[in-house]
Formats: structure tokens, C-alpha cells, sequence
């Protein structure tokens, strides 16, 4: 999201790498219990020894005054940490969205997971915010412009025109990925697939043979499943459903688990594209598409929520994806309006109240306005329940499933009479299955309608 605001802006992102972040805060504190650590013996010092070279003391101890990487505060520790040298140097947390800062004056976002600080600034500031910044966190060495981060490969062009493009991709990580897989598989090469999926992916329910991958399906799954996540969004819901049969793991995830490999060999260069021109700053949109496929977990009877989250120009001829989604439902769907008004409110209020808001408040924040949140349905069921905001034949989602009808409702139709209540820019409108951008989060699709779903994403052949 930072990197998109920075598109936006005309700012770029450069990076820099905390050196040992965790011993850069200290555990012993006043007020703190005390901690103590044993020592190697090779690391002793001479005054632990005698003259002779035994040794002085047993099991001497140290107190701990810094946190060390494995103890369980050491995280928090140099949270605490960082959030106090942010708001020194003028920066604001983004509620909702943990490691995210905005420095109100500046008109900068950095972007902190664990030790890798990302800075998008206009290049005239970037240096004395990089300075202000070392002048509280020692930093191994200087500013690079935002190049890999995270395992995932970033690259930038300004079209003439003045748009900016981003292209993410994992393609060396992914063809390593596929060759331990085909190291342990005894297989030097793997046939061209067009997709990641087969079309058959239920085996016979008598069909309880041990698959050849079962101790190691889980290695090889969340490889795979972390560039899904990060850029490699076409990989996320094949990988999703074989992530959820690890248990009971048999042949027929064999066969599915060669397929998907078969599809990243052969299309491990392509990347996620990202594109904002400067002009977009003033009406660009934040673009949710939720949907559901009743019933789409194939060994049970949950459905399958998807979404997917972009930022758009007012047009809609630009786009920047920020998140994508795919999760199997907390309960077993009655209807369709039941899976699909669960993929657009979130169980435990999990997809509009803590995924979707957290972006809005913020761009909102950076952009110093209001953003219009943009929901895009493919079920007009949906659309009428949320707009009546409650329904006798549903109401059993709040105790089933934790949903609250009224609060989707108030974001999308708030009461303009009452002063007091909550205020989005926010609509609510039919998109049609055919052109929604979340439908191939929740079911794994045929040749055609894969190809056309990942191209219509921004997944696009990339050679870097």
C-alpha cells in the first residue's frame, strides 16, 4: 500500500536494513525481571580462569541486557522500541496495520518487518529522513533504491506518459522450489500445463493409498504458498485446497502436487504488475471484490471465500493489487447469499472490519482525504441484504458465524439523518461474475477461464 501512495505522490521507495534490530533494545530494564544466560565456554573470559587454565566458577551466568533473537520478548521488545523512535521523529502508527508509519509533515510512509525499513519519500527529503532515522537505529549500510525485499524482486519503469509501473516476481525462488521438489520426486523435467490445477481433483472415496509426498507435502506446499501470498497470486488457490489435505495426504495429491509444479516450472517468469499515474492522487479508489463458491471445499461441505483488494484509478484504467484472499468458510453455507455475504463481511468480522479498513484509514491518512471504498458484488441477493442490513432468515450468521449484518450495512448505508453515526465513502454495486476479480480466489478454474482471470489480475509474462 506504501509503495502504491508512493506512485501516487511521485515519491519512490528506498530501503536500508536495520543492523541486529532485536539487540538494538534492551531487556534489562527497571522494573523488568532479570534475565540470565549461560555462556560457551569458548566465549569465557580469561578472568573466569585461573592461572593454570581450569576454570574459576561451575555454571557461571550473565545478566541479559539486551534482547537476544530466540528469547520471546525480544519481538516486542524492539516493537515497544520502535514505535517510541517513530513518534520521536514525528511519525504516526496506522492503526490496523502493524510495522506502517506516516509522517504528517514529511508526507512520507515507511513500511518496517522486522529489521527491513522501506522509505517512500520524494527524493529531495530522502536523505534527511534516512538521517533522522539513523540517528536513533543503526543501520548496516546506506540507502538502495527498493530493488528485493522479502524474497520478492521489484522492479520500476516511468512510462512516458508519467505512469508508473511496478513488476513483482519470485521466478529464482520458484525454480528452486521446483527443483528440490523434482530432486526428491526423481524426475529431471516436468510436461507443459497451461494451469496449476487438474480438472479431477476428487480421488475415490476407497482410494486410501499413502501419497509418495506425504512426510514432505508440507515443505514443499509452503514454499509455494509464501510467493502465492507475496506476488504469485495465481498459485494461490490450488496451493490453498492442497494445503488443506496435509493430513491425510494420498496419491491423488501426489498427482495434483506434480501438476502445480509442472505449471510454476513453465511459468515461473511471470510477475504481478502494478501501475498509478500522479494524476490518479486526487480520485483514485480503493477496489474490494469479494466472492464465494458455494460449497467450494471439496471434501466438505464449507464454501470457499475469495477477494481481491486493488487500488484504482477513477477510470479503471490503472490498477495496483494490495491483497488477495482465499480461505474455506468457518461454516457450511444454506444458500448462496449466506457463502457470499460471509466472503464480504468475514467471519469474526474478519474481511471488511480487519482487512479491508486497515488499507482504507491507511490511504486515507497518507492522502489527507476521503477515499472512496468501492465493494464489487456478483450476487445481488448480497447487495439487497446488506442494504436492508438485517434478514429473520439470516440472522442466525451473528451467533454461527460471528458476522454483523449492521455493520456492513452502516459502512455502505449510513443513516444521513443521525449526526452521530459512522461516516465511508463507500458504495456498494453489481459487477458482473465475468469481469470480478475475486471469483478465481475461491474455486480452481477451467484452461480458458484461468488464462483470462489471470490476465485480467496483472499476472503477466515478466523477464527481468
Amino acid at each position: 500500500t506504501a509503495i502504491a501512495i508512493g506512485a501516487l505522490k511521485g515519491a519512490r521507495p528506498t530501503t536500508k536494513d536495520a543492523e541486529q534490530a532485536y539487540i538494538q533494545s534492551y531487556i534489562e530494564a527497571k522494573g523488568r525481571p532479570r534475565t540470565y544466560v549461560r555462556l560457551p565456554k569458548a566465549w569465557w573470559p580469561k578472568s573466569w580462569f585461573a592461572a593454570d587454565g581450569s576454570p574459576l566458577y561451575k555454571d557461571p551466568v550473565c545478566v541479559l541486557e539486551k534482547s537476544l533473537y530466540g528469547h520471546p520478548e525480544s519481538g516486542p521488545l524492539w516493537d515497544k522500541k520502535l514505535h517510541k523512535v517513530m513518534r520521536k521523529l514525528g511519525y504516526l502508527a496506522i492503526e490496523g496495520s502493524p510495522g506502517v508509519f506516516y509522517h504528517p509533515v514529511h508526507d512520507a510512509d515507511v513500511t518496517v518487518y522486522v529489521d527491513d525499513f522501506i522509505l517512500c519519500s520524494i527524493p529531495q527529503l530522502e536523505d534527511m529522513l534516512w538521517e533522522a532515522l539513523g540517528g536513533e537505529i543503526v543501520f548496516k549500510d546506506g540507502k538502495i533504491d527498493l530493488e528485493r525485499y522479502l524474497g520478492v524482486c521489484h522492479d520500476f519503469h516511468t512510462d512516458k506518459d508519467g505512469t508508473f509501473n511496478m513488476i513483482t516476481s519470485m521466478e529464482k525462488y520458484l525454480i528452486d522450489a521446483v527443483n528440490v521438489f523434482m530432486k526428491e520426486a526423481g524426475i529431471v523435467n516436468l510436461p507443459f500445463v497451461p494451469t496449476p490445477s487438474l480438472d479431477d481433483i476428487v480421488a475415490a472415496e476407497d482410494d486410501v493409498t499413502k501419497g509418495l509426498f506425504f512426510s514432505s507435502c508440507s515443505s514443499h506446499l509452503m514454499k509455494v504458498l509464501y510467493s502465492a501470498r507475496l506476488c504469485r497470486h495465481d498459485l494461490l488457490v490450488t496451493t490453498s485446497f492442497l494445503a488443506r489435505r496435509v493430513s491425510a495426504w494420498g496419491a491423488n495429491e501426489d498427482r495434483r502436487l506434480k501438476r502445480l509444479m509442472a505449471y510454476i516450472w513453465h511459468h515461473a517468469d511471470l510477475g504481478l504488475h502494478h501501475s498509478l499515474h500522479p494524476n490518479d492522487l486526487k480520485d483514485a479508489v480503493l477496489d474490494f471484490s469479494p466472492d464465494a463458491e458455494l460449497g467450494g471445499d471439496p471434501y466438505s461441505t464449507r464454501a470457499t471465500g475469495g477477494s481481491w483488494i486493488e487500488i484504482s484509478s477513477a477510470d479503471g484504467k490503472r490498477c495496483w493489487p494490495v491483497a488477495c484472499i482465499c480461505k474455506k468458510a468457518s461454516h457450511t453455507s444454506g444458500s448462496t447469499n449466506d457463502s457470499e455475504t460471509t466472503s464480504l463481511v468475514g467471519a469474526q468480522d474478519s474481511g471488511l472490519k480487519r482487512e479491508v479498513i486497515p488499507i482504507l484509514d491507511h490511504l486515507e491518512t497518507s492522502l489527507k482525504r476521503s477515499v472512496k471504498l468501492v465493494c464489487k458484488e456478483d450476487n445481488t441477493q448480497c447487495i439487497a441484504l446488506v442494504k436492508r442490513g438485517f434478514s429473520p432468515a439470516m440472522r442466525y450468521l451473528k451467533r454461527h458465524a460471528k458476522l454483523s449484518l449492521g455493520f456492513v450495512h452502516e459502512v455502505f448505508f449510513p443513516d444521513l439523518d443521525n449526526e452521530d453515526a459512522p461516516r465511508y465513502n463507500a458504495e456498494i454495486k453489481y459487477w458482473p461474475s465475468t469481469e470480478h476479480k475475486g471469483d478465481w480466489m475461491t474455486k480452481e478454474l477451467n484452461q480458458k477461464d484461468f488464462i483470462n482471470a489471470r490476465e485480467r489480475a496483472g499476472i503477466k509474462k515478466y523477464h527481468g
